[in-house]
């Protein structure tokens, strides 16, 4: 590439950064919505850009609410955007399992204060800011408990009912694997084949899952999981759906496995973390079948993150993509009960 089409692609970026940015400080020119909290006159005290979309911005504002009853405490709202539509769906999520529990002092989400229909924007309690996925820069043995506590929140989730969220639909990991399968095989050519084969696997173990239909998360991983001494609250529910239950354990074991080991070099740096998760959702009521039915979907996110590592968001070195094929096809292995190479 020469160093005029460097700065085309330079100019490029910086304008699509702009749009980006334009689209989220777009959302801070009025007041958050907060019809649920009682009357007051708002005052805005800070607002700033947490992330900036074109379809999902997330904005924050610290404001005051003046009742007249006495003397305000500064709230922290944070605003996300629904530009592409469902704001009115996450609230509506947000606002039953607050009332069937998850409002309680120990597992919880976050408060929805109100809905924007003009700007498409969902206003809501900000979540404690450490999220679990940060505790892996540490020591994940000290950690464990935490995902322990991550499990009794799924399993609670997974007793919901009466939620408003769709079905998943029943060619949406057909059509999501056949994707990252043809797109990781460009980058692979010499994997192909066996891309082809743990993709068929994969497919072959989600068609045997016999665990039920529940409320899923869709995206129940670290990074989505906060947490202080007392509470965890897990935000983000975009991909909520009914679905087998192992959809977000699997989710959960085989993105906490790839992220352990992004901080420390291998797959079993957060194997007690696994443990521990698994442990907190049975020990609170999780199905059983559920825990067998996980590796079909471990399998299923090993593929998924390989797309967005190599693919979607390529990193610098891939010396880590033949233990995660390896990992990707013991997990097809313990999903169809032996396998095939």
């Amino acid at each position: 590439m020469s160093a005029g089409t460097d700065a085309v692609a330079d100019t490029g970026g910086n304008a699509r950064r702009a749009e980006r940015l334009a689209i989220a400080e777009s959302m801070l020119h009025a007041p958050p919505p907060l019809d649920s909290l009682p009357a007051a006159r708002v005052e805005v005290l800070m607002r700033s850009v947490v992330h900036a979309s074109r379809s999902r911005p997330v904005v924050r504002w610290t404001v005051a609410l003046h009742s007249g009853s006495g003397p305000s405490s500064p709230l922290a709202v944070i605003g996300k955007g629904y530009l592409k539509g469902g704001g009115e769906n996450a609230w509506r999520l947000l606002s039953r399992l607050r009332h069937v529990g998850f409002d309680d002092p120990e597992l919880q989400v976050p408060a929805p204060f109100g809905f924007d229909p003009a700007r498409q924007l969902l206003a809501q309690e900000e979540a404690p800011s450490t999220t679990l996925h940060s505790l892996l820069d540490g020591d994940p043995e000290s950690s464990a408990p935490d995902a322990g506590r991550a499990g009794r929140w799924l399993a609670r989730l997974h007793t919901v009912r009466g939620a408003d969220v769709p079905d998943l639909a029943e060619d949406f990991e057909q059509r999501k694997l056949t994707e990252y399968a043809a797109a990781l095989a460009g980058q692979l050519p010499g994997s192909a084949a066996r891309l082809d084969r743990l993709t068929a696997g994969t497919l072959e173990g989600l068609a045997r899952t016999d665990d039920p239909q529940v409320v899923t998360h869709g995206d129940f991983q670290p990074k989505n999981i906060h947490l202080d001494r007392r509470r965890i609250v897990v935000i983000d529910f975009d991909r909520a759906a009914y679905a087998p239950a192992a959809r977000d354990l699997g989710h959960f074991i085989g993105q906490t496995l790839t992220m352990g080991a992004s901080r420390h070099g291998h797959l079993g740096a957060a194997a007690s973390w696994v443990v521990a998760f698994l442990r907190g959702y049975t020990a609170a009521g999780g199905d059983p079948r559920a825990v067998r039915s996980a590796h079909a979907y471990v399998a299923r996110t090993f593929a998924e993150v390989l797309f967005y590592r190599l693919v979607v968001r390529p990193v610098g070195s891939t010396s880590f993509v033949p233990e995660w094929l390896d990992a990707w096809e013991a997990a097809v292995e313990a999903a169809v009960g032996g396998g095939r190479r």
